[in-house]
């Protein structure tokens, strides 16, 4: 089995998987325990939604009273961006944080509808033009939204000279 870091979100998906039972899992978020178990690789760009992490958490909370570990990583990542710079504001952390999670959200987005795309079509150019409009609309959205990151760090950065 690979090694997960407890302070990712791999780490803690794998926590709640060991928890409550891939099959739990599967129900709480209606999705196959495969993708569940993809959702625990670090080797593989596929993350719950924000929706289907609350819904993890949710359920781990309950059945264990313990805290949420998609939670708690969420916690040690917005501690460490304030703790880096005592100065940053807890806003300004959660801006941060918040664009970064939005960028990396669209890109595994993106990832899987191409590997969609290339195991029903074989073969990357015969891929529906509809569909690779829709991709082209991703790939944009994810231009936008790395934008939207670099004008958070700058603007940490700019305030602070």
């Amino acid at each position: 089995m690979k090694a997960r870091n407890a302070r990712k979100i791999e780490g803690a998906l794998l926590e709640i998987v060991h928890k409550l039972g891939i099959k739990k899992c599967s129900n709480v978020v209606d999705k196959s325990t495969s993708l569940i178990r993809k959702w625990s690789d670090p080797d593989i760009c596929t993350l719950p939604s924000l929706q289907q992490a609350l819904a993890l958490d949710l359920e781990y909370a309950r059945e264990l009273r313990g805290i949420p570990p998609i939670l708690h990583v969420y916690s040690l990542a917005i501690q460490n961006v304030l703790e880096a710079d005592e100065d940053v504001s807890a806003e300004e952390g959660m801006h941060i944080l918040s664009s970064l999670l939005a960028l990396q959200e669209s890109v595994c987005e993106l990832g899987k509808k191409i590997s969609k795309e290339i195991r029903k079509t074989k073969e990357i150019n015969k891929i529906n033009k509809n569909i690779k409009q829709e991709m082209f609309n991703d790939i944009d959205s994810i231009l936008r939204k790395t934008h939207n990151l670099e004008i958070a760090i700058n603007l940490l950065h700019s305030e602070k000279e």
